[in-house]
Formats: structure tokens, C-alpha cells, sequence
């Protein structure tokens, strides 16, 4: 009897913990649908910047105007060239919850590795976007960075 008291009490414990770890998924999704429409609104006509700032907080629409938008958009095609493809690579929350941040690799026809930084409000509304292109270090320079994380822990 005890141990079935125990094995009952450990499942319980188990399905009670794996609900609570599962609540970022719902605003993941969220999030990557807005990330989505990012993607659609600047590599192609078929959505229109309303749509897009649909997925935006105040204070991006505020900077990220429709005009903005269109020079971002161009900004992008001449830079990077067509988007080919792009992974999720980090999904991160702040410590107090009220942030969340994305992350994508995207690749495009002229550049290879473009690193997507998308951050979120509590509301899951877009609040931040930025685009860097990722470029691989030398070894020269990986021993430059080493050697300047070292003597910053100093």
C-alpha cells in the first residue's frame, strides 16, 4: 500500500511539473507567428505592413512606421538579397517575465548567416527588431576575443 501511495504520489508530481514547465509554449507560438509575418511582410508583396503591425506594441509603431517599413524592406533586399530560409535558434524570457526574446538564423541569396532578433512585451507584441549579418572569426581573431573576455574577468 505504501508504495503505491508513493508511485501514485511521484506520477502526480511528474504530470504536475511538466504542466508548469509548458507555459512558455502558447506564447512561443504566439510569437513565432508574429515572427512569421515579419518574414512574409519583408521578403514578399503578399503582406502589407498593416497586417504586420498588427503583431507590434506602441513604441515600434512609433519608430516602425509604414514609410520606415518600406525603406527597411528595401534596406533588406539590397543587403542581404532573397530570403531563402531561416531556423528558430533561441527562445529566452527575462528573469521578471515581462520580456521575451527570439532568435532566428535566417539565410538570404547574398548573405549566408543573418542573425534575427525579435524581442517581445509581456503581450506578446513585437517591441524590437534587429537584423545582423553573423560572420565566422578567424583564428586570430577568436584568440582576440579570448584573450579580452580573460582580461575582463580580471
Amino acid at each position: 500500500m505504501k508504495k503505491l501511495i508513493l508511485v501514485l504520489t511521484a506520477v502526480m508530481m511528474m504530470a504536475f511539473s511538466g504542466i508548469c514547465m509548458a507555459s512558455d509554449s502558447g506564447d512561443l507560438s504566439k510569437e513565432q507567428k508574429a515572427v512569421d509575418t515579419f518574414i512574409s511582410a519583408i521578403s514578399t508583396d503578399k503582406v502589407t505592413y498593416e497586417k504586420f503591425a498588427v503583431n507590434m506594441n506602441d513604441g515600434l509603431k512609433a519608430k516602425l512606421d509604414a514609410k520606415t517599413f518600406e525603406q527597411l524592406k528595401n534596406n533588406v533586399k539590397n543587403n542581404f538579397g532573397d530570403y531563402k530560409d531561416s531556423k528558430l535558434y533561441i527562445f529566452e524570457r527575462s528573469l521578471t517575465g515581462d520580456k521575451d526574446v527570439v532568435m532566428y538564423v535566417a539565410s538570404f541569396s547574398k548573405e549566408e548567416h543573418v542573425l534575427m532578433v525579435f524581442g517581445f512585451d509581456k503581450d506578446a507584441k513585437m517591441s524590437e527588431i534587429g537584423l545582423n549579418i553573423m560572420q565566422q572569426q578567424n583564428a586570430e581573431q577568436a584568440q582576440n576575443t579570448e584573450q579580452q573576455a580573460q582580461a575582463a574577468q580580471q
